[in-house]
């Protein structure tokens, strides 16, 4: 399969992943309809072609939040991105950190805090995705600012 554009990526992961683990990736919450509404914005947005525009090399270094980033562009929390991928949210934080973005550590990560931490550098953050378990997150929290994860995205449905 050729990859050429977004869709295919679905579709390569469709033929490529279990299904049950496609699913989880794939969905959305509930009804899905904030999922499908996403999509119908951006396929709403016409993409013009513009070859040889010269202009010299894009610019895409910026700041955010006190930190220097190379685009702006943070990885997004995956859940058991290491379902996907042996040690998968390693792979991911060492791939952020090369790209110069932010990776962002999903609370139901198969690897460790601790683990993704000393296996990566770059700019971790941290998701708490509340639970009912106060004591797993004050235990999650205290992890990862030990771990130096200083940014936290808070994570409500």
């Amino acid at each position: 399969m050729i990859i050429s554009g977004p869709s295919d990526y679905r579709r390569a992961a469709k033929r490529r992943i279990p299904r049950f683990l496609f699913d989880y990736l794939d969905g959305g919450a509930v009804t899905e309809s904030t999922m499908r509404g996403n999509v119908e914005a951006l396929q709403a947005i016409p993409l013009r072609q513009r070859v040889l525009q010269g202009g010299g090399t894009p610019q895409l270094e910026t700041e955010v939040l006190g930190s220097r980033w190379q685009m702006p562009v943070a990885l997004a929390p995956v859940g058991a991105t290491g379902m996907y991928a042996r040690r998968g949210e390693v792979q991911a934080a060492r791939a952020a950190e090369k790209a110069g973005i932010p990776y962002t550590l999903s609370t139901v990560s198969v690897c460790s805090i601790e683990e993704v931490a000393k296996g990566a550098g770059g700019e971790q953050w941290s998701q708490l995705y509340v639970l009912k378990d106060r004591g797993f997150m004050q235990n999650a929290l205290e992890r990862a600012w030990a771990a130096g994860m200083k940014t936290l995205v808070f994570t409500v449905d």
